[in-house]
């Protein structure tokens, strides 16, 4: 039996600096774990990471404010919802199911991180995960989000034996979108989505990261997972309308691939 909840809360400041926090519970077999992670990214410095399996609890959401805290990880953060959250059951079968909620594609966020405040867009999703790792229906994840003061952009994009595409545009599901490394276009309208100024947040492979805070998950991850790899990459971005920027932002978007 599988059973993974993952919660991914995230701000990014106007200066491009990036805090991102992973909160999970996994039952696997024998495994049963509650996990939590961090990761900093800066302009000037490079990532820091921080992880702990001890005390974690599930974040806090009611009337459109999420909270979270951890003492060891010396982490506590607050964010406000600015859209409404979209939901979708991205696969469902007798293997299990993805069920995925954006809960807040757009807000705004302030997260204390030592004695680091990250103030700026944010952004929370969660999944439930009860499909094996070894029967995924794809076998490359492209995933990314653009927020700014007045717009969202959210994507999924799978590669593999079951190929689908979801993107939302403020909440709106755009069904004729192309992805590509420089952006998204077919918007609603005609608009598009262009990527610029990126810099490299993550770039490694899973199975090592894991094994480090779950070492008895390392040695479960076997098979095509052994070489799964994440790429996690910032970028400037635009809502591009009739050849002009109308909408100026960030967009945090990665590749993972085994």
């Amino acid at each position: 039996m599988f059973h993974l909840d993952k919660w991914y809360l995230e701000v990014i400041t106007e200066q491009g600096a990036v805090a991102i926090v992973y909160v999970a519970r996994l039952d696997w077999g024998r495994i049963r774990v509650r996990y939590a992670s961090t990761l900093l990214s800066t302009v000037s410095e490079p990532p820091r990471e921080t992880a702990t399996v001890r005390g974690v609890r599930t974040p806090r959401l009611a009337d459109g404010i999420l909270t979270w805290e951890h003492a060891a990880l010396r982490v506590s953060g607050r964010w406000s919802r600015d859209e409404p959250p979209i939901q979708r059951t991205l696969a469902s079968g007798p293997s299990g199911v993805i069920q995925w909620t954006c809960h807040m594609p757009r807000a705004r966020a302030i997260v204390q991180c030592g004695d680091v405040a990250f103030a700026g867009h944010g952004y929370v999703e969660s999944l439930r995960l009860t499909i094996p790792p070894s029967e995924l229906p794809f076998r490359t994840l492209r995933w990314g989000h653009h927020a700014s003061d007045r717009h969202s952009v959210v994507w999924i994009d799978w590669i593999g034996r079951d190929a689908r595409r979801w993107v939302w545009l403020d909440g709106r599901e755009q069904p004729d979108v192309m992805v590509t490394d420089s952006g998204l276009s077919g918007l609603g309208g005609g608009d598009a989505l262009q990527l610029s100024d990126s810099r490299d947040v993550l770039d490694r492979r899973v199975l090592a990261a894991l094994g480090r805070v779950v070492p008895v998950l390392g040695r479960h991850l076997v098979g095509p997972l052994a070489d799964m790899h994440e790429h996690k990459i910032l970028s400037r971005s635009a809502i591009v309308r009739a050849g002009q920027a109308a909408d100026h932002g960030w967009t945090l978007h990665e590749v993972v691939t085994w």
